[in-house]
């Protein structure tokens, strides 16, 4: 359950990150079914016409979020063919093994305790999340999954 201050911390950095330069290219939606989740609608920059749908959720938000890509026709989150081939990105595995996701840190733990890898103590835990995933799909994407 999310506090107070991390509340009012999220509702606080919602209208800023729409003032980044990357969100002209985003469409950006509440999740209403927690308290602490976006939608992200994005594309490449290579591939325009590649849109991909985002879901970041929080149980803290002072550490790494669940991300999962849904299927923007029918809203279902195990379709591997809404993920974009990304470093990292495993459409197949329906997860993402990153430094920066709750699914890379649950199937490594050890990140917790390593330097190179633990969750960076980061101000701006939503821009920083956004403009992760906008990263991943500007510097790393080559295609859709299977």
């Amino acid at each position: 359950m999310a506090t107070d201050f991390e509340l009012a911390l999220f509702e606080q950095q919602l209208p800023e990150v729409l003032e980044l330069p990357a969100a002209n290219r985003w469409t950006l939606e509440r999740d209403s079914s927690v308290s602490l989740g976006v939608f992200l609608t994005l594309h490449p920059r290579s591939h325009p016409e590649e849109r991909f749908k985002a879901r970041l959720r929080w149980t803290d938000f002072f550490k790494p979020p669940s991300l999962k890509f849904i299927d923007i026709s029918t809203g279902s989150e195990t379709n591997p063919a809404a993920w974009p081939k990304c470093f990292g990105f495993r459409p197949s595995s329906l997860d993402a093994c990153l430094p920066w996701t709750a699914e890379g840190h649950a199937l490594h733990p050890e990140w917790a305790n390593s330097a190179a890898n633990a969750y960076p103590k980061v101000d701006a835990p939503l821009q920083f999340a956004l403009l992760n995933v906008q990263a991943s799909l500007d510097n790393s994407y080559s295609g859709r999954g299977p």
